[in-house]
């Protein structure tokens, strides 16, 4: 048994006085040695950092790995060999489990030779693989990573043009919006003081229809004395023509009687008749006094209107003007969102293909993943300032649809008092032709205050 193994394998000395130093220590019993012999330390013992896959190795490593593994083959076949003396000096009885353990330490050599040669064949080849690959890529990473590096530095330029841009738009549009909140507020104090003038002109008006009422009803009255006074007239004229044809004394005396009878009652008439026009020409002016007072409020009125219209005119020139503003603002947002999406994916291109360079040059190593880092920070640093940016845009947006809000309503207010105004003006036409009317008949009023004064028999 002992020849076969010795046969087999050229490598094992001739004598034990040559491998002394190479055999380890074998155990005096059966009991001392593992069954698992020859399978339990099969590879050399390598740190895990020397066949770390990401570690470039070169041929030293391998050379060395096969040395170990040689060593370790040849420790494996003395162990087999001792064992076997040893058995074979020891035992005396069957010796099939003996044989059966050979057998099966000689397949595990056995298989542990083509792993060896195939791990060898494998490290010829991964040799060769690296070598051409150091002869071939290194130009080719060279000039990818040089491009992603030139990428992402135009796309860090670009955007931080495009940064700035957006923060000159903001300050903008910001300074405008405060603009027109300061019209604003001056609109809304405008409307409160049109509003109170307003409900004034409402109350003088309201004075001024129950004004109009009382002289409808005093010209009414007016009518009624005048047609009652031509009634007495002309009883008087029948009265004066029968005394005319009277020629008795006693009817003469009795002519004379009525003469005094009817003088003192008209001149106590002429004179009421007289306060009655004196006061009614007071009230009259004064009517026409307050009338003139309302036309003066009316006029300011107009004239605060009219500057309140063209006011209202630039404000709606300025909204129109923000408005359009406002849309090339938001079409230049969407052309730089699209513009940023199509960098970021240039970006994201470039940064994996300057992720692969560097993978391939400066695999494992800290300076790669400190650079990795900080063009992620840089990336996430640009993204916030996007969105950012955006929010900004998405504020000023509410803040001019806001204001666009205030200015329809003030629009809207603006109309109401355009409305009153129409219909303040109505009522001072209709108190015009009252006053006309005071003016073209005045004698219906003396007539109104004859019919009042005159006596009973004169009505009858």
């Amino acid at each position: 048994m002992m020849d076969l193994v010795l046969e087999e394998d050229v490598t094992v000395p001739g004598t034990l006085s040559g491998c002394s130093g190479l055999v380890p220590s074998v155990p005096d019993d059966l009991d001392g040695i593992n069954p698992n012999a020859g399978l339990g330390n099969v590879l050399p013992n390598v740190s895990e950092e020397t066949v770390s896959p990401t570690r470039a190795r070169n041929m030293k490593d391998f050379e060395n790995q096969i040395t170990e593994l040689k060593k370790e083959n040849f420790n494996l076949k003395l162990r087999i060999y001792f064992l076997e003396e040893r058995m074979q000096q020891e035992f005396h009885g069957p010796t099939e489990h003996i044989y059966k353990t050979n057998i099966e330490l000689k397949v595990e050599v056995e298989s542990l030779k083509r792993e060896l040669q195939e791990r060898e064949q494998l490290l010829i080849k991964a040799s060769k693989a690296v070598e051409s690959l150091a002869e071939a890529g290194g130009s080719e990473i060279q000039r990818v990573k040089e491009d992603a590096r030139k990428k992402v530095q135009q796309v860090e330029d670009l955007l931080t043009k495009r940064i700035l841009l957006l923060e000159k738009d903001v300050t903008a549009a910001q300074a405008e919006l405060e603009k027109a909140f300061a019209g604003t507020e001056t609109e809304k104090a405008l409307r409160l003081r049109l509003e109170s003038k307003l409900s004034e002109m409402k109350k003088m008006h309201e004075g001024d229809l129950a004004m109009a009422l009382v002289l409808d009803e005093k010209d009414r009255l007016i009518e009624e004395l005048k047609l009652s006074l031509k009634s007495k007239e002309a009883l008087i004229q029948c009265l004066k023509e029968e005394k005319s044809q009277m020629a008795c004394p006693d009817e003469n005396v009795s002519s004379g009687e009525l003469r005094g009878l009817c003088a003192a009652p008209r001149e106590e008439k002429e004179r009421e008749t007289e306060a009655a026009q004196m006061e009614h020409q007071k009230e009259r002016n004064s009517f026409e006094e307050r009338i003139q007072a309302l036309e003066e409020d009316l006029r300011e009125k107009e004239r605060e209107i009219a500057t309140e219209k063209k006011n209202s005119l630039k404000r709606d020139k300025a909204i129109q003007g923000l408005t359009m503003a406002l849309k090339s603002k938001e079409k230049k947002v969407e052309e730089l969102n699209s513009e940023i999406e199509k960098l970021s994916a240039a970006f994201a291109k470039a940064r994996e293909a300057l992720q692969k360079a560097q993978t391939q040059e400066f695999q494992g190593s800290e300076d790669y993943e400190t650079a990795l880092s900080g063009k992620e920070a840089l990336s996430a640093a640009l993204r916030s300032q996007n969105l950012t940016k955006s929010t900004e845009n998405h504020r000023l947006r509410r803040s001019i649809k806001k204001i666009t809000q205030e200015l329809s309503d003030l629009q809207q207010e603006r109309e109401r008092l355009e409305k009153d105004l129409e219909e303040a003006h109505r009522e001072k036409s209709k108190g015009d032709c009252t006053i006309r009317g005071l003016t073209l008949f005045p004698g219906l009023f003396l007539n109104s205050w004859a019919q009042v004064i005159l006596p009973p028999q004169f009505l009858e």
